[in-house]
């Protein structure tokens, strides 16, 4: 069963199957002449095409069917965009005229785009040019929107200083290199950069971009200009980051099922490939394209080269903000793993998942989806400054928001919540998620109020969903908070006191129980410890054991004792 006709069964929607496409009742004109392809999960209707273009159901993504229905719930960033903050897009029609002048006096700018296969008309075609600063020489590579250059991008062309081959002009727009071809294509090729899409073009893949800020590089502006569209090429480079980029970005966000990759021999990029072989060679390789293994049933020889490729990548272990935790954990959390954390009501749980988030945005620029049922995205948000600023919860002047939304406007976390959350509705939304927003890291707070029921045996479907078909269906790493049950203060939980069902430790990979005691100061008054006890009661693939962390209340932290 696919995923369409998974969730047209679960909406109760009749369908008929044509081939590769179902067919359904259109929900705009009420006729039967919506087709939903199975493989790209595109749709449109042919007569909402014909009578209103514009129209949500002429033609989209499957993705927007289902938030019309309110399978998905809208995702808010950890600043909110207000008209005071919508910066004016540069124009850099100037700076690139006055560059081209200058390569047509530069001997050496010239010279290092011929050896580069370019010639006088390429030149022109692709508007290059040449600017002497910072002690170097560089070659300038504009990109457009609608005809505008809206980017430019510097070569370095000599070494008289220890500067990176590749620099950016400020105020340039993080755009798709040649993205306005898109209007015109619905089979797009994705290359590894600016070079490797001009020599393409310039041998007739007219339909070919890249992404301007590197090949592993996929923004949600550059998702929304591709995901409408039915086939991707993928070429990026052959060693192990460049096929990790295609693999794990472009592939698994555009879909593995509309995605072709194309491997080159090594040490060869696109450029370097038809300025040693030719045309003629290249279209060989394009024969040759393969598309990366769905999920499901493996082969002992797909599990073993599988090992082999992660083996030669950058580490997949994730580090938490304590490394006394990490050491218990072997090194921190990965992909795949769902990671529980308990502790009683009041004692900091939602603090310290906020903490994580925030690590895993700045620490290693992993985009983050919080859901958290009992706290308003303003309050999550709050938390979010303490930690950027180091203030007191006190000290935060909602006057100053706008200051504070400009300081943090690269943090990709980002928030969502509907108070009519199911498990299904998470499940669409944490996708979505993924695909335009390149979340990897989701943060569920709490599963108790997720099922209400408190029966054992819908709890343990959620955490099923939780492990199988999020983080390892998606290749996310899954925090999961969830209640115990009424403790005696004094006595630490274990994860048998997790309120609802077995299944949530049996189906997590790590659970991380925090314990404050409580005591009574001079006044009589009752509250929490600031000593904690992080108590990793469960951990797969290491010994776990015990951390103490003393608890920030004021800032809403924890650190290190």
């Amino acid at each position: 069963m696919s995923e369409i006709t998974e969730y047209l069964n679960q909406k109760g929607i009749a369908y008929k199957q044509q081939g590769g496409e179902v067919i359904i009742t259109c929900p705009n004109c009420h006729k039967e002449k919506l087709y939903i392809n199975t493989r790209s999960l595109l749709y449109h209707c042919f007569y909402c095409e014909t009578i209103n273009p514009e129209s949500l159901y002429a033609k989209g993504h499957f993705s927007q069917f289902q938030e019309s229905f309110g399978d998905i719930i809208s995702i808010t960033p950890s600043y909110k965009e207000t008209p005071f903050q919508i910066k004016e897009e540069k124009n850099f029609t100037n700076l690139v005229q006055r560059y081209k002048f200058n390569l047509k006096e530069s001997k050496a700018g010239q010279k290092y785009l011929y050896n580069r296969g370019f010639d006088e008309n390429d030149i022109e075609r692709f508007n290059l040019g040449f600017v002497e600063m910072k002690g170097e020489s560089w070659i300038s590579i504009p990109a457009f929107e609608d005809d505008v250059p809206k980017f430019i991008k510097y070569r370095k062309i000599t070494n008289n200083t220890d500067l990176k081959k590749y620099e950016r002009q400020f105020g340039s727009k993080t755009i798709l290199y040649n993205q306005d071809v898109l209007k015109k294509y619905d089979e797009v090729y994705i290359v590894g950069g600016e070079f490797d899409a001009m020599m393409m073009i310039k041998n007739g893949y007219e339909n070919t971009v890249a992404s301007t800020s590197g090949e592993g590089a996929l923004t949600s502006y550059m998702y929304d200009k591709l995901y409408l569209k039915n086939n991707f090429i993928l070429i990026l480079d052959s060693d192990p980051v460049g096929q990790k980029a295609a693999r794990d970005v472009w592939a698994k966000r555009l879909g593995v099922g509309r995605c072709h990759n194309i491997t080159l021999p090594k040490d060869e990029d696109i450029n370097s490939f038809f300025l040693k072989y030719g045309a003629e060679e290249f279209q060989k390789y394009l024969e040759k394209k393969y598309q990366f293994k769905v999920e499901g049933v493996s082969s002992l020889q797909d599990v073993l080269y599988d090992m082999y490729r992660r083996a030669s990548e950058e580490t997949s272990v994730y580090s938490l903000p304590w490394p006394s935790i990490n050491r218990k954990l072997g090194g921190g959390v990965e992909k795949k793993q769902l990671i529980t954390i308990g502790g009683q009501a009041g004692i900091g749980k939602t603090s310290g998942v906020l903490q994580v988030a925030y690590h895993f945005a700045t620490v290693h620029s992993i985009p983050v989806l919080i859901t958290c049922l009992e706290m308003s995205e303003i309050k999550l948000a709050t938390k979010i400054i303490q930690l950027h600023n180091d203030l007191d919860y006190q000290e935060i002047d909602p006057n100053h928001a706008l200051a504070y939304a400009n300081d943090m406007e690269n943090l990709p976390i980002y928030f969502a919540y509907s108070p009519t959350i199911t498990p299904e509705i998470y499940y669409n939304t944490v996708k979505e998620a993924r695909n335009r927003y390149g979340c990897e890291l989701f943060i569920f707070d709490n599963l108790q109020l997720l099922v209400r029921t408190g029966e054992e045996s819908d709890i343990g479907k959620v955490t099923k969903m939780f492990k199988n078909t999020i983080a390892m269906g998606l290749d996310v790493i899954m925090c999961l908070v969830s209640q115990p049950r009424k403790l005696n203060a004094d006595r630490e939980p274990t994860y048998d006191d997790l309120k609802g069902s077995s299944a949530i430790s049996q189906d997590s990979d790590i659970v991380l129980l925090i314990h404050r005691k409580r005591k009574t100061d001079a006044e009589g008054f009752d509250a929490f410890e600031s000593k904690t006890s992080v108590i990793i009661d469960k951990s797969r693939f290491s010994s776990g054991g015990r951390s103490y962390l003393t608890f920030i209340g004021e800032k809403s932290r924890f650190d290190e004792e």
